[in-house]
């Protein structure tokens, strides 16, 4: 078949273009492969603090260094992981440009996949293998290697992870579809993050596998300091580890032995590189294998005219929905990442409730359960009624769960047991002493993480939503630079976490000189930071969030116009007609001939064999009183219907593009969720 034949037989296909369902389970794992070194990037700065500092072979051999090259290189990590992140957002959208100009023989995405996995192994290496063999003799390279490494992984991880939000666009369009990846992204997310840190942070701490790190201490007296200067390098800054040295009568211009204990020695790395390496391919490969049969010109959208620099700043402009998604999704990140932030969870479980490390863990099991079913119920609530109407649905939940956090914050007293969070206790013997404060904070808390985390991933498939509209809108085909401004945006407002912790803790708690760690005591003023940072950040992102969805306007209605539009399009372009022509003669659903409208199956009582009719439930009524205001009437499909001119026809496949719209025609439901179908 040629490949103008073939894109034609896709037009009517391209109005629903599903894929099979262990195609939407794998692409996910594309996420879950950058995840797994994104997890592992916590340990790139103590891997930094223990090998720049001068002598390889002595930090491996576990030999007393200067804490004074601690402070260098705590100051060095400090200011260059934000510089890399600043570019990082720059090479964001150059490497979206180059996305949306490949068209290869192996794919626009599969290319990118590869070689950014193939990157992000490389740089691992080069950091954390080739690096320590380098001689004493040649310590400042080290420094060199360390920041070319670094630079790799950057661009391996933006060019693997641009493909996960622009690579869906040629996967399915089907609103149901994409609305699954909220539940396969978080089976993902247990393969990776939660993977990465039960490995690194559980299983390689225990000495049988790793060797006993050495304990701090100043070599004349003798006096260990263990842990401080791990915790106050990341956390702190100079003038606090030297106070806390002093503090200790010891002199910080001495020599400190120093290592981070097992999960931190060579072993450590000796270990987990190769087990990140080959755990990220494995996912990779299973992306690659699902995105295969989709990543084909046919699925490319309309146009297969390039996109130019102008175009993006026609999309930035004109295309009012991404940046209202953007601006949402930013905040939300920023908020979701002061919130969860190891610091926070330190504030609250530890300074708060005085018991860190027995709550902590406890309560991460309880969110992820929570976020499973919240994950189960926003995938069918997006699948059925749009991804706006479910991220405006579990928005105005996690508001209205973190109402009730708040005010379990806000009755919690420091001398009043019954106010604290209790779960079990080791003394004398183990027995649970879990309270009713602490059954209401789990109900609230649990619910409110799993409908903000919700809302979260569901903003990943509305990017290809966006991208489609723009093709729909101007005919370019541009699901790169999509992916890439929303990554960009997103970078740019979630590097702020470090400064709005510094204002809402470190300044607010008289007293304060650093962010709080494990061991830090209660102070006055740290319940009304836990306040600000545990919820009230939060929800003033949501009520963003819920303004910003009264503006987008891809509601499932809008989507169904878009989606008929593109593919009647497609279908005359492919058989000779001008983009220009073809997006004059068609710009509504009314416009658009029969056969490229999904029919929808609606569904039967098995029993009585009737048509079922569902009723507005408490969520319908609030979403159509707040969320459709702004959408403009859709007209009925093809009342006014424009057929392809015969001379744009190719008529060997008419007869398969028609049964491929009703084959493929989704198995649900019609429940709009617009106010013309009041």
């Amino acid at each position: 078949m040629s490949q103008t034949t073939a894109a034609a037989s896709s037009g009517g296909n391209q109005a629903l273009n599903r894929a099979k369902q262990w195609q939407i389970a794998l692409f996910p794992f594309n996420n879950a492969a950058t995840n797994v070194y994104f997890a592992f990037y916590t340990y790139f700065t103590y891997f930094a603090i223990m090998y720049l500092t001068g002598s390889t072979a002595g930090a491996l051999a576990g030999t007393i260094v200067s804490a004074s090259l601690v402070l260098i290189v705590s100051t060095f990590t400090s200011i260059f992981v934000p510089l890399m992140r600043v570019f990082d957002g720059i090479t964001d959208p150059i490497l979206g440009g180059i996305m949306d100009k490949t068209r290869s023989r192996f794919g626009k995405f599969r290319p990118f996949m590869i070689i950014g996995n193939i990157m992000l192994a490389f740089s691992l290496l080069i950091m954390m293998v080739f690096f320590r063999a380098l001689p004493d003799s040649v310590s400042a390279i080290r420094w060199v290697v360390y920041i070319v490494a670094y630079v790799i992984y950057v661009l391996g991880y933006t060019c693997q992870c641009a493909v996960t939000k622009a690579g869906q666009t040629c996967l399915t369009n089907d609103p149901k579809q994409r609305s699954q990846f909220v539940i396969w992204n978080m089976i993902g997310q247990l393969g990776s993050i939660v993977l990465v840190n039960v490995m690194a942070g559980g299983v390689l701490t225990n000495e049988a596998i790793c060797e006993k790190g050495l304990m701090v201490y100043e070599s004349s007296s003798g006096k260990y300091i263990s842990d401080i200067i791990a915790e106050l390098t990341v956390n702190g800054g100079n003038d606090v580890l030297i106070g806390k040295l002093n503090a200790l009568s010891l002199d910080p211009n001495v020599l400190y032995a120093y290592n981070y204990g097992a999960a931190y020695g060579p072993t450590f790395y000796n270990i987990m590189v190769p087990f990140v390496i080959v755990v990220s391919a494995i996912y990779t490969i299973m992306a690659i294998a699902a995105i295969s049969g989709k990543d084909r010109p046919e699925f490319w959208g309309v146009s297969n005219e390039s996109a130019k620099l102008r175009d993006y700043v026609g999309i930035i402009k004109h295309n009012k929905e991404i940046r209202w998604l953007v601006l949402s999704s930013g905040l939300n990140k920023l908020a979701s990442t002061v919130a969860t932030s190891g610091t926070v969870a330190f504030l609250v479980f530890g300074c708060l409730m005085g018991d860190y490390n027995g709550l902590y863990i406890p309560f991460y099991v309880f969110c992820f359960i929570f976020m499973g079913l919240f994950f189960l119920w926003g995938a069918k609530t997006a699948g059925a009624k749009g991804q706006k109407r479910g991220v405006s649905q579990f928005t105005l939940l996690a508001i209205l769960f973190y109402i009730g956090v708040l005010i379990m914050l806000c009755i919690f007293d420091p001398d009043n047991a019954a106010t604290h969070l209790s779960l079990f206790s080791m003394e004398g013997g183990f027995h649970i002493t879990i309270n009713a404060y602490t059954v209401f904070f789990i109900i609230l808390y649990g619910c409110g993480y799993g409908a903000f985390n919700c809302c979260d991933q569901m903003t990943i498939p509305m990017v290809a939503d966006c991208t489609d509209y723009e093709t729909y809108r101007s005919g370019k085909y541009v699901p790169g630079i999509m992916g890439t401004i929303f990554s960009l945006i997103d970078k740019i407002i979630s590097s702020l976490q470090t400064l709005l912790l510094q204002i809402f803790i470190v300044f607010l708690v008289p007293g304060l000189n650093a962010l709080p760690v494990e061991g830090t005591p209660y102070m006055d003023g740290m319940k009304l930071s836990a306040i600000i940072c545990f919820c009230l950040l939060p929800m003033a992102a949501w009520a963003v969030t819920v303004f910003c969805m009264t503006r987008y306007r891809l509601s499932g209605k809008k989507l169904e116009e878009i989606q008929a539009v593109n593919a009647v399009r497609k279908a005359a372009v492919a058989g000779g007609m001008s983009m220009d022509e073809a997006m004059k003669t068609w710009v509504t659903i009314d416009q658009v001939p029969t056969e490229f409208i999904p029919v929808k199956k609606p569904r039967i009582n098995k029993k009585t064999g009737e048509v079922i009719v569902e009723k507005d439930n408490i969520f319908d009524k609030i979403y159509k009183k707040i969320f459709t205001r702004r959408e403009s009437i859709i007209n009925e499909p093809s009342v006014n219907a424009v057929p392809i001119p015969e001379q744009y026809v190719i008529r060997e496949r008419a007869e398969e593009v028609s049964a491929a719209v009703v084959e493929n025609a989704t198995p649900t439901e019609d429940t709009s969720d617009n106010e013309d179908n009041k």
